[in-house]
């Protein structure tokens, strides 16, 4: 490497671990607490919570080290005030001797106040030919050892030491330091966030590895200590005060820490990866910006030195701004008009540039006469035919070419604006003219593609400092008119709304959007107005276009959206208002039939089914001839209901079967289970994103779904989507415009459970259309293209009167306690008796499917948790691996429990069925009751002689443990990308794995084995291979541990057990995330709560709704209530003229007539008496008088279970002294009416009677 030459100047990132001392060169306080620093790959390993708990606080220069822990490698003590030692060892160098062994250990020395920068990118052989053509290297594999193994990296010194010196002569004294987290406490988000700033005081010398000179091959450690400016008093740099901010969340839960987390942007997300990376001019502006925001926020609770570290950013950001120059890019731009190692190029044009001189005229010269300018070294690069093509360039393209230089472009980026062919290849419908008239179009036109140029970017160029704006104006028509200008508006707005879409909304209110674009971190946009936006929206057109809230308040919406929502409702308004089919069939017969086969049941004997029975095939038939008359139906309904048992039914049919049929799913689970319902039909299902990636509607590597405004292909005549509740609206505008031929479209799943993970709720809001407008008065509940199951048959089998799961009798079922407890979150009123699962005195102890078990400190959880894992697996204690490993699918062989898919034993075996025997669920990843942490508990506790085998040297039979995670023969595993895979048997597989696929590592089953087969559920009999190689310490890993998963990522499965984490507090917990949780089980589920169980009920009210937050107008424009500062859609809830959020119409109508009659009330205000708990409907009390009363609205009386539990509740408030007001008391029982609806006039009769006796 050429040490002369001229290297842009750049920051550095470097990424920590979570510590909660401060990074201040100590074992953290509590590090059995610590479950942020997992996310990196050496403390996951290496992490020992005992030993570290031994020494715990201590400072490790009073440790051997031995004793540090592995945060210490991972650049934990940043903050050290002190000097200290670790003694390196090869990593290579006991594993491969021949090669390595002559490295002996080596001292490595860390200043005070110091980080080791390891630029691991760099250090991958893969990034060869991407570095040499941007940097002057010259690697040269033939250096390199011979290994008896496949290597990724480069091992020999002379290579190791170019691309560590090339590396760091890109940074100087000066030079920003960011420090970021992979992970911290409380934060669910991908995004890095940032630790700290400072400047870079110093930066040390590569050091090589000491040898015992039996061989002549050398390495260097990649460690490269940077010593920084930030010391405690914060005069030269400073780091967050996150530590004290967590643990004001920990006390007080609902304070709200988010606007003090500053992130790294999520578009320059390379510039902070790979532990070290170069940051450019831009980003390191843009970060300090974040930064500041986050410090502003942070100066209004608690109090620091704030005001001087905003001080000091302000003084980084002048410095930064005169270092970055007009024109960021030119480099970049340079690259992409043929010159290699632009950068370098345009670094050594800034170094001839003198104060009276254009840049421009710098580069004329260049074209002219390279020699003059450049380095020997470079001048080759800038060829004859490259010097005419600049001197005869098209005065359009010269300016294009100016422009460009103004943006802060990777060379990829400038490669694709500046060459017209790159962009018509990506679709960009832009001209050199347009993009000249309007620079902005640049983010408007790329911001969906793989390698996005951010608003921020071209914000920055328009608008740098003003020194350079003074001296380097930008000239027409690009130039701005003023910080208002339309086009830049325009973009802002487009930013707002696209990160509002991420949310899950499909359009923004203006005041909204206003606001937002007030509160972005760019002081020119603090002033913009209604009045200013007035003006200038007409040039919103076409990205933006305008709709109307309900009251009339105008809104924006992306254009994209606008033609997804107009194209869903067309197709189905005219689909349900279209022809109906005429189906020849006996649907009762048909499911009759289908029953008996399932059930045992023979329809056609004597036999009399009980009233429920009879009232659920009613249901069904009814619901089944509507799905298949109707050219687009829903069918919904919780769990339990038999939403398979129908589709199986309807997809038999032989006339709708002959016609074809399509099953869809939006996961790869979801897609298994829906196949299972054809299995005699022998129809194949497919995953949404599979279907249409094959019909060009979906990106693989962005994972978008999108129109093509083009006309669909031939599809079968009946398509059914299940979990339809996970669908975008872009999955399904792409879905309806991809199909041709479709007689009959039926959406089916439960609109109660979670809301996509993207834009809108289209299946909430469809349903919410077609609901009939009687339909809490009909039975069966079928309309227009609208079928609703309501009679659960999942019934309980236990007939002990003891037991609250089966209080039956010989006039029908009983609905399980774990499906009543469900209805609680499903936003809908719950019968008076339904209180009885709140209430201390039933212990559930019993029950065949529920049982709650309390904690209190989470300190508590990994021990409680343990021991229900024993009980509810029939473990003898924890030690009980081989009745684990069985409990996972795994089968006895001989002394073994084997995993593999064929046993000669046994004939053909799929172990990754057993899969779905148990799970255990939580709210979030990131907590000491978070996923990460019970995964690695689990592992720790009940898989010890699993790793102790993977780990063997010799006469291993296992894989070694791969991953963070140390994954392990017999493991439970998650796939975390959609991604194809050839490396399947047997070879006529899927060759595809969707996210979210549940496994088992099933092999290598081999002496010294050297790689992974994994089987999933949803693809048994097929294994797939994994290798070292897919799991990088940046970004997730290909799998991670499944025993603990998120409810979100859950959704779509069934498990035999759940066993679901309750916390008492957190930001992700509502109604649709409980009632999600509490549907995944189809036997039995045990839920470990925090504190009583009746903070559960907080939970359930339609306050904490993620579905009813999100602004959507599939069908009608958002009408939106503001509920004590949260904005809810005022048609999915239920609200009282006092503002309150009830359960039902009826709820709401009792309300307010006792409101109008000045009565005061409380909603479903706890009862105690004695150690009892009930949750009347209404308690109305009068203070003067001294005068309660309580009030249960009553509703399906009809149900017999329902009736039952009823009077149980009754005979209690008799037993208690509290009769109904009939018999003189003060207990006010009221009913629907034999339709479902409520009687008005009956209500206000006995308010007045109430009145009256007062």
């Amino acid at each position: 490497m050429d040490h002369q030459m001229p290297f842009p100047f750049m920051h550095l990132s470097v990424r920590v671990p979570w510590h909660d001392g401060g990074w201040n060169g100590t074992v953290c306080t509590h590090p059995q607490e610590n479950t942020s620093c997992l996310r990196l790959k050496r403390i996951s390993e290496e992490k020992d919570d005992a030993q570290e708990l031994a020494v715990a606080g201590k400072s490790i220069a009073d440790l051997p080290n031995e004793q540090w822990p592995p945060c210490a490698l991972e650049r934990g003590m940043f903050m050290a005030d002190f000097e200290y030692h670790r003694i390196a060892k090869h990593p290579l160098a006991e594993f491969n001797r021949q090669t390595h062994g002559h490295f002996r250990p080596t001292p490595l020395r860390y200043p005070p106040y110091s980080v080791a920068s390891v630029p691991f990118r760099w250090m991958l052989k893969v990034s060869k030919d991407e570095l040499e053509s941007v940097y002057p290297l010259q690697l040269d594999e033939n250096r390199e050892p011979p290994l008896n193994f496949k290597n990724n990296w480069w091992q020999e010194k002379s290579n190791q030491k170019q691309l560590l010196d090339c590396f760091h002569s890109h940074l100087q004294p000066g030079s920003l330091c960011f420090l970021y987290a992979k992970q911290v406490p409380f934060v669910e988000d991908h995004r890095r966030v940032i630790i700290g700033i400072g400047r870079i005081n110093h930066i040390g010398e590569a050091i090589e590895y000491e040898t015992n000179g039996s061989n002549d091959f050398g390495a260097s450690l990649w460690e490269t200590m940077v010593q920084h400016s930030i010391r405690p008093d914060f005069t030269d740099g400073f780091i967050f005060p996150y530590q004290e901010i967590f643990a004001r969340v920990k006390e007080q839960p609902d304070f709200d820490y988010t606007p003090m987390i500053a992130f790294a942007p999520v578009e320059k997300m390379l510039e902070f990866s790979y532990t070290s990376e170069h940051v450019s001019q831009d980003t390191a502006i843009e970060c300090l910006i974040t930064c500041a925001e986050a410090l502003h926020a942070i100066k209004k609770e608690f109090e620091g030195p704030w005001d001087q570290c905003l001080q000091w950013i302000d003084e980084r950001i002048s410095e930064i701004w005169q270092a970055r120059g007009p024109f960021p890019g030119l480099g970049a731009c340079l690259t992409a008009f043929g010159i290699k190692l632009g950068n370098f190029v345009a670094q050594a044009l800034h170094e001839n540039l003198t104060e009276d001189q254009s840049i421009w005229d710098l580069v004329d010269q260049l074209f002219r006469d390279p020699s003059s300018l450049l380095p020997p070294a470079l001048v080759k690069n800038v060829g004859p035919e490259l010097q005419k093509a600049w001197q005869s360039l098209p005065p359009t393209r010269r300016s294009l070419f100016q422009l460009l230089c103004r943006f802060n472009l990777t060379i990829a980026q400038a490669c694709l604006l500046y060459i017209p062919e790159l962009r018509r290849k990506q679709g960009l419908a832009t001209t050199d003219e347009q993009i000249i008239e309007n620079p902005y179009l640049i983010y408007e036109q790329t911001r969906l593609l793989l390698e996005p140029v951010s608003f921020w970017t071209i914000d920055k160029g328009m608008l740098p400092d003003e020194s350079i704006q003074t001296k380097y104006p930008i000239p027409e028509p690009s130039a701005l008119q003023s910080d208002f200008d339309p086009r830049r508006i325009r973009a802002a707005a487009i930013q707002i709304l696209e990160e509002a879409a991420e949310s899950g909304h499909s359009l923004l209110p203006k005041s909204d959007v206003i606001a937002a674009i007030q509160n972005l971190p760019i002081p020119t946009l603090k002033h913009v107005h209604n009045d200013i936006i007035a003006i200038i929206e007409p040039g919103f057109s076409p990205e933006i276009v305008f709709v109307e809230m309900a009251v009339g308040e105008r809104a924006y919406q992306l254009k994209r959206y606008e033609e997804i929502g107009s194209l869903v409702r067309d197709k189905i308004r005219k689909r349900t208002k279209g022809k109906r089919h005429s189906i020849h069939a006996d649907w009762r017969q048909l499911l009759n039939d289908q029953l008996d086969k399932t059930d045992g049941h023979n329809d056609s004997d004597d036999t009399e089914l009980d009233p429920l029975e009879e009232q659920a095939r009613i249901e069904k038939s009814a619901i089944l001839k509507e799905l298949a008359e109707s050219r687009f139906s829903v069918l919904i309904g919780p769990a339990g209901t038999g939403k398979t048992t129908l589709l199986s039914v309807l997809i038999s049919q032989a006339q709708i079967h002959q016609g074809g049929v399509l099953l869809l799913a939006p996961t790869g689970k979801a897609r298994v289970r829906l196949e299972s319902v054809a299995k005699e039909a022998k129809i194949e299902a497919y995953t949404v994103a599979q279907f249409l990636g094959r019909r060009k509607r979906y990106d693989y590597q962005t994972c978008r779904f999108f129109l093509r405004h083009e006309k669909g292909e031939p599809t079968p005549e009946t398509v059914i989507v299940d979990e339809a509740s996970m669908l975008t609206e872009d999955m399904l505008g792409a879905l309806l415009e991809s199909m041709e031929g479709v007689k009959r479209l039926i959406l089916a799943g439960d609109p109660k459970q979670l809301p996509p993970i993207g834009t809108g709720r289209p299946f909430v809001d469809i349903v919410s259309y077609l609901t009939p407008e009687n339909n809490n008065q009909t039975f069966p509940k079928v309309g227009n293209g609208y079928g609703q199951l309501t009679i659960p048959r999942r019934q309980s089998e236990d007939k002990d009167d003891n037991d609250v799961d089966s209080k039956n009798d010989d006039t029908g079922g009983n609905l399980r306690a774990d499906l009543r407890l469900a209805q609680w979150f499903a936003q809908e009123k719950v019968a008076p008796s339904e209180d009885e699962l709140f209430d201390p005195g039933f212990s559930f102890n019993d029950s065949e499917h529920l049982r709650f078990i309390q904690w209190e400190r989470e300190e508590e959880l990994p021990e409680i948790l343990k021991q229900v894992i024993i009980e509810e697996l029939n473990l003898t204690d924890e030690t009980d691996e081989r009745q684990f490993d069985i409990s996972l699918g795994g089968v006895i062989d001989g002394k073994y429990i084997s995993f593999q898919t064929d046993l000669k034993e046994n004939g053909k075996h799929s172990p990754a069925k057993g899969v779905e025997n148990w799970q255990i669920l939580s709210p979030v990843n990131n907590s000491i009751f978070g996923v990460t942490r019970i995964n690695r508990f689990i592992h720790q506790t009940f898989r010890k002689q699993k790793m102790a085998s993977a780990q063997k040297r010799f006469n291993r039979y296992f894989p070694k443990p791969m991953g963070p995670e140390k994954l392990v023969y017999g493991d439970k595993v998650i796939n975390t990308y959609n991604h194809g895979r050839d490396y399947i048997y047997p070879k006529d597989g899927l060759r595809y794995i969707a996210n979210g696929e549940i496994g088992l590592v099933v092999g290598q089953f081999a002496k010294n084995a050297s790689h992974f087969n994994v089987e999933f559920a949803s693809q048994p009999g097929y294994t797939y291979e994994f290798k070292s190689s897919d799991f990088s310490d940046e970004g997730n890993p290909l799998l991670e541990l499944a025993y603990a998963l998120t409810v979100h990522k859950s959704q779509g499965s069934e498990f035999g057990l759940v066993i679901f984490i309750m916390p008492k507090h957190s930001q992700l917990l509502s109604p649709e995330l409980l009632y999600t949780a509490l549907t995944r089980q189809k036997n039995r589920i045990v839920i470990l709560h925090q504190g009583p169980r009746t903070e559960m009920l907080k939970y359930a009210s339609s306050k904490y709704s993620e579905t009813a937050r999100r602004y959507t107008n599939l069908f009608e424009a958002p009408k939106m209530f503001n509920f004590k500062g949260i904005y809810l859609e005022d048609r999915l809830i239920h609200r009282t003229v006092r503002g309150e959020l009830v359960r039902s119409k009826s709820e709401v109508i009792i309300a307010d007539l006792l409101h109008m009659h000045n009565l005061n009330y409380t909603y479903e205000k706890e009862l105690k008496i004695d150690d009892d708990v009930k949750l009347p409907d209404f308690t109305i009390e009068d203070d003067d008088s001294g005068t309660i009363y309580y009030w249960e609205h009553l509703g399906m009386l009809h149900d017999p279970a329902y009736k039952r539990r009823w009077e149980a509740k009754l005979a209690w408030y008799r037993a208690k002294g509290i009769f109904p007001i009939e018999e003189g008391g003060n207990l006010i029982i009221t009913e629907d009416d034999a339709r479902g609806g409520i009687d008005s006039a009956v209500i206000q009769r006995i308010i007045e009677e109430l009145k009256d006796d007062d």
